[in-house]
Formats: C-alpha cells, sequence, structure tokens
C-alpha cells in the first residue's frame, strides 16, 4: 500500500483500533517496566500509525511519532489529546527516510510495521537504539467460524499482518548478529455473538450457494453462535 491508500485506510484502521478488545497496550508495558527499559529519556515510534501505543508516552521524556501517511497522524494527534500527552512529537517520514538518517533514541519501538520486511531493514534500525529496540507483531489470528466457511468457500486470503515466518526470520538473524534478545507473546481469547443473519447478510454472493447453507445449518442449531478469535502478538526485546 502507497501513502494514498494508507491515508483512505486511516478512518477504518482508527475505528478498528479504538474497538480493539485486547489489553496489549497494557501489557506490553509492564512488561517493559519489568524488564527496566521503562521508563526512558526518549522513544521513537518508527510506523506508528494512529498512535495505538502512544500510552507509552507517559512513560517516557519525549515521545516521537514517525508515519507517512498525513491522515494517520491526524488521528494520532487526536488520540494524543485524548490521552492528554504533551511530550509526543508528530513527524511525517517513511521508513525508508527514518533508516537513512542519523537520529537515534535510546528505545526504538515499532508495531505492525508492513515495512520492516527483511533482516537487512532490520540491521539498520537495530543501529538506531542507544538502549533498546522493540519489535511488535501479530503471529497468529484465528476465528472458529468466519475463516472455516471462506476455506470452504474457497475464498480465503491469509491476513499479510500476520507474520510468524517473518518473525522466525528476525529471530535467526539476531542469534547469527550475537544480538541479546528477549521473546514473550501475548495471547488473547476473544468471543463475540454473531447471528446466522448476520453471517448471510455478510456472505448474500453466496447465497444460493450449498457450501454456505450447509455451513450453516451446522454451526447454527439456534439463531445465535458463539465466535471465538485466539490471537497472538510476538515481542521481541533487543538490548
Amino acid at each position: 500500500m502507497d501513502e494514498l491508500d494508507w491515508d483512505e485506510f486511516a478512518p477504518e484502521y482508527y475505528q478498528n483500533q479504538l474497538e480493539s478488545r485486547t489489553t496489549i497496550i497494557e501489557d506490553v508495558i509492564a512488561f517493559l517496566k519489568s524488564k527496566a527499559v521503562l521508563p526512558a529519556s526518549d522513544l521513537i515510534d518508527v510506523a506508528g500509525g494512529a498512535g495505538r501505543y502512544l500510552p507509552m508516552a507517559k512513560e517516557v521524556g519525549s515521545y516521537k511519532l514517525l508515519d507517512f501517511s498525513t491522515e494517520m497522524l491526524c488521528f494520532a494527534q487526536q488520540e494524543a489529546n485524548k490521552l492528554g500527552v504533551k511530550n509526543v512529537q508528530m513527524m511525517k517520514q517513511s521508513f525508508e527516510d527514518f533508516l537513512e538518517n542519523k537520529e537515534s533514541a535510546e528505545l526504538i519501538l515499532t508495531a505492525a510495521n508492513p515495512a520492516l520486511d527483511n533482516t537487512k531493514k532490520l540491521g539498520q534500525m537495530l543501529k538506531k537504539m542507544n538502549q533498546a529496540c522493540v519489535i511488535i507483531r501479530v503471529v497468529h489470528s484465528r476465528d472458529d467460524l468466519f475463516i472455516p466457511l471462506e476455506e470452504r468457500l474457497g475464498i480465503f486470503e491469509e491476513d499479510p499482518t500476520v507474520s510468524p515466518d517473518l518473525m522466525d526470520l528476525f529471530e535467526t538473524f539476531l542469534t547469527q548478529n550475537d544480538y541479546s534478545y528477549q521473546k514473550q507473546d501475548f495471547t488473547y481469547v476473544l468471543k463475540e455473538e454473531i447471528t446466522r443473519s448476520l453471517m448471510e447478510d455478510y456472505y448474500e454472493e453466496y447465497k444460493e450457494d450449498q457450501r454456505l447453507t450447509d455451513f450453516l445449518d451446522q454451526h447454527f442449531f439456534q439463531n445465535e453462535q458463539i465466535s471465538t478469535t485466539r490471537l497472538i502478538y510476538r515481542l521481541l526485546l533487543i538490548q
């Protein structure tokens, strides 16, 4: 996705952020405090998007959020205003430009950064940290209702933001290059009531498909069904 795509996606992205039912922010902050990474003097949030990790600004002297999407930065500023944090600076900058400049910080944070997609960029980013670097990605996300149905219909597509293989690759790189690092997984189980009518509306174009009818007959003995999603975030702390 280019800058225009991210600008258009920003409202939906921020809404999803607001509706998140996990405690990942609180859990990450607690973990970093337990490892004495927080509090810190300064932090750079690379590809910070709509400011999901801005609560961490309360644990640092200065917090700089970088993103190349103007709309994402607008939502991040809304989030900063809502949190009442005054030590935050928003800057429009691409990940590639960040890697090329000489800026550094005590703590580098990057979460769900789609531009961090190989070990060369990882090596460049690690040169920016004065004390520590934190990488966070979703490595598992699967529900027991929508995904099985889409697999049956032959329309399931892997979520590109779920990247266990990439995190494994990063671990191999860190080990081979003698970096000291720790890994921490945060697992969440989310439940939601789903109605048969919602499923029928959502997959309306398949309403004449017997595979859909059979699936709904199998899973909806009554009108409502509990959908369970298992979500795993992985954190790499490099020091």
